[in-house]
């Protein structure tokens, strides 16, 4: 039971939603963005949030997209996981969310409910990132296209009064070859011990890496120690710690050390498939 009263609004147009927000922010009301609305209804039910209204984005068409437009992949942000699986138009994206929670679950967690989570996983994002694909953004001043990896920072991309519209991917790029590992502290749907996501583009193998840290990242210092091949990743570890963007979580899942060691073994992983391929 949520112990707070809301409105509720469902906007049909991205300058709907953005006039909406703006007003009921000028009247004084707190206001929170939503697609799927898991977390918020989780969160609300523990207490962890209140507002005073809500804005479900599902009804806004571009949110909705699924499809290739000429040689790029549109992927909108209230697409649900379950659909980006069954689609299979990302074969990477669509490994990454079978993963993620039940099936059940899936059909309501939306794409980007994932990357706009609160919590630290947000693992949705890993092929985005590895794919060099743009976001579109839409706020106030209306709506951007930017490339992804400059826009995040250390696990956001929002400002306040921003939501995510569409991921825009090169159809290229969703047909690389691929690696996804998971590993958890018990069943597999548990959030992750370490989840690694990895594109092999030729010669370069790209790595990005959610659970380890307080935000998922992608690693250009890790892909280019895999790319020197100069020692094994047992004595290439000291560097690999040393070059991560933040300390290793500890908590009630894994120690800071055992996660280390379980991105050891995945890593060594990611180097046996590359090297059978």
């Amino acid at each position: 039971m949520i112990a707070f009263n809301f409105a509720y609004y469902q906007p049909v147009s991205i300058n709907e939603a953005i006039s909406l927000y703006k007003d009921l922010k000028t009247s004084g009301k707190s206001v929170y963005y939503f697609s799927g609305g898991t977390e918020f209804i989780s969160r609300a039910r523990r207490n962890e949030i209140t507002c005073d209204a809500v804005i479900d984005i599902k009804g806004i068409p571009e949110t909705n997209l699924l499809e290739w437009d000429s040689d790029h992949l549109v992927t909108g942000a209230s697409c649900s996981l379950s659909s980006i699986v069954n689609e299979g138009l990302f074969p990477l994206l669509g490994k990454v969310a079978k993963e993620i929670a039940t099936q059940t679950e899936r059909n309501k967690i939306t794409l980007g409910g994932n990357i706009a989570s609160n919590l630290p996983y947000k693992e949705a994002i890993l092929p985005f990132l590895l794919a060099d694909s743009d976001i579109v953004i839409a706020s106030e001043k209306g709506t951007k296209q930017q490339p992804i990896n400059a826009m995040y920072n250390k696990g956001r991309l929002l400002q306040d009064g921003e939501f995510i519209v569409q991921f825009i991917t090169k159809q290229r790029l969703t047909t690389l070859p691929f690696i996804h590992i998971r590993r958890t502290k018990q069943s597999s749907v548990n959030y992750p011990v370490v989840s690694l996501a990895a594109l092999q583009d030729r010669k370069e193998t790209r790595i990005a890496i959610s659970g380890l840290t307080n935000y998922p990242f992608r690693s250009t210092e890790i892909e280019n120690l895999l790319q020197t091949k100069e020692s094994s990743i047992e004595n290439m570890m000291d560097r690999v710690i040393e070059v991560l963007p933040e300390s290793a979580v500890l908590d009630f899942q894994a120690t800071e050390e055992y996660r280390h060691f379980v991105l050891q073994t995945i890593l060594n992983e990611v180097l046996s498939m590359k090297g059978a391929s």
